[in-house]
């Protein structure tokens, strides 16, 4: 069973930050996952949301900040014992990586340019392909990522959305077909219990797609969607329910 740190084990450390992914590799986790924006000044930077405020108190917008400007920020968000953390480089992260690990970079604008950032900086640090998952809700990311590196691995992330006449969507069988008109490998969906079922999941892998889900935290859900047979859960406290389950097994 695969487990990925969100943000890198972002329960304990600050989210998308070297130490969170310090502490995945230590944990040894299955992988860890990052989030990636280019700024003002062309520098691949590891965070979720454009907009700073969130995680520093201060309002500044990736895209339209130079990375100095953006390197000044205390990202600690509070956490004791990492005080004027900083938002990292793309290439400041990928040394903790390590061997044999998955690397889940979600690219979060339907910015092309954002890809190639992405496959020199791993080609510069010579990651292996088969480490890396590239995943995005933009679907025209996902398909032109497939379409230029049709060897390296694209998950679609999506999420369960009530629909107006009571239902949720995607369907598995419309969600396979997305996956196949965009070329994708699979789906990263998030944990819904309320929409996710053994035969919903069973539908989209026998159509040849892997399936992973996120952001699941809690033990519970995680043993029900195992069970159900997903391939990977995405969790902010991922060591844990490693340890959990191989403590089980």
């Amino acid at each position: 069973m695969i487990f990925i740190s969100h943000r890198g084990e972002s329960k304990d450390a600050p989210e998308n930050t070297v130490p969170a992914f310090e502490l995945s590799f230590q944990r040894a986790t299955s992988g860890m996952e990052c989030d990636i924006h280019l700024t003002k000044d062309g520098v691949l930077v590891v965070i979720h949301d454009s907009d700073t405020c969130r995680v520093s108190g201060k309002s500044l917008i990736v895209e339209e900040s130079t990375y100095e400007e953006l390197r000044q920020l205390d990202v600690s968000c509070g956490k004791p014992g990492y005080a004027a953390t900083r938002i990292p480089k793309f290439s400041e992260v990928l040394p903790h990586l390590g061997k044999d690990r998955l690397f889940y970079v979600e690219i979060k604008k339907d910015d092309p340019a954002v890809i190639d950032a992405m496959i020199r900086e791993l080609a510069a640090e010579k990651i292996p392909p088969e480490q890396i998952v590239m995943i995005s809700f933009r679907e025209p990311i996902v398909k032109l990522f497939k379409e230029r590196y049709p060897d390296r691995k694209a998950l679609l992330l999506t999420s369960c959305r009530a629909q107006s006449d009571g239902t949720w969507g995607p369907t598995a069988k419309a969600l396979a077909e997305k996956l196949r008109d965009l070329g994708a490998d699979g789906v990263d969906i998030d944990g819904n219990l309320s929409f996710i079922t053994e035969d919903y999941v069973k539908t989209v892998k026998e159509a040849g797609f892997a399936f992973a889900v996120w952001t699941v935290d809690d033990e519970p859900r995680a043993e029900k969607l195992i069970g159900f047979g997903v391939d990977a859960v995405t969790s902010n406290r991922a060591a844990a329910l490693q340890a959990h389950f191989a403590a089980r097994s």
